[in-house]
């Protein structure tokens, strides 16, 4: 097998870009690793040249180009491959973006989105994370785990509100975020099979000025319908 020193110190550096929230700098990456500074610093400016990562005052986190292979394996997953048309043909109908989530640990991860024609722009997408107790496409998650799953997700002081807002969830089918920095709301189902397995949930979001109490019942039941149409499509 190759060795190829440089690319596996390079790798290993994304990597812990990648489980960081916080701009990192040679001095952490080179002790952690056990990479000579002098080369995490070689290393920083080609990835840095390459818009694979960016320097900032602290630190330095990932860049615009970081993003590309990890959104080209999202979109070989065979669920994104399966539920790519349907996606395609909801974004086209509603005008809007439309995402496919997974649970990522403590956040949702975005795996796919579509954009209709004359949509808003998507504040979100692919490989980006949600939080999944206050974001929809969380809750329409959270809402067909036990409360046991729940429980490890959520702060035990915020469990007894937070249940509530979920039986909510339940009894319409969906959940809904209003966004006032993107301007935009959001309204996600969960995406599940008949064995009852949690896979995914399917969101819909649309510009602020669209929501009104019909319009809310009118996207939900296109949304439903998408959902069971995959759910189906997926057993």
């Amino acid at each position: 097998m190759a060795d190829v020193p440089a690319l596996r110190r390079a790798i290993a550096m994304l990597r812990a870009f990648s489980f960081s929230r916080e701009p990192l700098s040679a001095a952490q990456l080179s002790p952690d690793l056990d990479i000579p500074r002098s080369t995490v610093y070689d290393i920083l400016a080609v990835l840095e040249e390459l818009n694979v990562v960016g320097k900032r005052k602290n630190g330095y986190v990932p860049g615009p180009a970081s993003t590309g292979v990890g959104a080209a394996y999202l979109r070989s997953m065979p669920m994104v491959n399966a539920a790519a048309p349907a996606m395609r043909a909801l974004a086209d109908a509603i005008d809007g973006c439309v995402h496919l989530s997974m649970l990522r640990g403590k956040e949702a991860q975005i795996l796919a989105a579509d954009r209709g024609p004359d949509g808003p722009a998507c504040p979100s997408w692919p490989g980006d994370m949600q939080p999944i107790a206050t974001s929809a496409a969380g809750q329409a998650i959270l809402s067909c785990l036990p409360k046991h799953a729940i429980a490890e997700l959520i702060d035990e002081a915020l469990m007894p509100k937070f249940l509530e807002e979920l039986r909510a969830v339940r009894l319409r089918g969906y959940a809904i975020e209003h966004c006032r920095d993107s301007n935009t709301w959001t309204i996600s189902a969960a995406l599940q099979p008949r064995s009852g397995s949690l896979v995914a949930a399917l969101s819909a979001v649309l510009p602020a000025d669209y929501w009104n109490a019909d319009n809310e019942l009118r996207m939900a039941k296109a949304l439903k319908l998408t959902v069971k149409r995959l759910s189906d499509r997926l057993n």
